[in-house]
C-alpha cells in the first residue's frame, strides 16, 4: 500500500546564515550569498566616492567597492554607532549584480542553521531601507533578541546600483591610470 500523500508532510529544512554585527545590530545574510570573508585591505579612497563607499581595492583583477552597511541601512546615527574601520574590521565578499562588492562589518559571529519555523517577519520599524527579509532568535552574539535577515539582492535600490556601477567604472579607469604609470614595461620604452 502506498503512503497517503495527505499524510506525508515534508518539513522545510533549516537554512544557513552568516551572522555579523554592524553598529550594535545583529544582522545576517544567507550563507550562499557570501563568497568569502576578507580582512580589511588597504583601501583606495577616491574623492568621487558616495558616502556609503568606504573605498575600493583590487581582488582577483577586479575593483571591489567596500560598502558601509551602517550608512546603507541608516544605522550611523544610532546610539551604539559603528566602529571606525580598522585592521581587524572584517569584509563579507558578495556578488551584487554579477560583480564583487564587499560589505564592511564590525564583527562576524559565524554561521548558523535557522529552522524555518523560527523565522518571523522583520519588525516594520527595522526594515533597513526595505532589505530586511525576516528575523530569527539570536543565539550567536550573546546579546539575545533577534537577528535581522537581509536580502542581498535588495541591499541597494535600482538607482543606488546604477550610481555604484558608474562609480566603479570611474574607479577602474582612475586606478588603471596609476597602475599603467607604475608598470615598468610602459616606462622602459622611453629610457635611453
Amino acid at each position: 500500500m502506498s503512503p497517503n500523500p495527505a499524510q506525508t508532510v515534508s518539513t522545510p529544512s533549516p537554512f544557513r546564515c552568516v551572522v555579523f554585527s554592524v553598529a550594535g545590530r545583529a544582522l545576517a545574510l544567507p550563507v550562499g550569498s557570501v563568497r568569502r570573508f576578507l580582512p580589511l585591505p588597504r583601501l583606495d579612497r577616491l574623492p568621487t566616492a558616495p558616502l556609503p563607499v568606504e573605498g575600493v581595492f583590487r581582488y582577483q583583477g577586479e575593483v571591489v567597492p567596500v560598502l558601509r552597511l551602517d550608512v546603507l541601512l541608516d544605522l550611523a546615527g544610532e546610539g551604539a554607532g559603528a566602529a571606525e574601520p580598522n585592521l581587524y574590521s572584517p569584509l563579507l565578499l558578495v556578488t551584487w549584480q554579477g560583480r564583487p562588492a564587499a560589505l564592511l562589518a564590525d564583527r562576524v559571529h559565524g554561521d548558523t542553521a535557522v529552522d524555518p519555523a523560527e523565522r518571523t517577519p522583520s519588525d516594520p520599524s527595522l526594515t533597513f531601507n526595505g532589505c530586511a527579509a525576516g528575523a530569527f532568535p539570536d543565539r550567536m552574539t550573546g546579546r539575545g533578541g533577534t537577528v535581522t535577515l537581509l536580502d542581498p539582492d535588495r541591499l541597494l535600490s535600482e538607482a543606488e546600483g546604477r550610481l555604484l556601477d558608474a562609480f566603479r567604472a570611474v574607479a577602474e579607469r582612475r586606478l588603471a591610470q596609476w597602475q599603467h604609470a607604475q608598470d615598468p614595461a610602459s616606462s622602459a620604452g622611453g629610457a635611453a
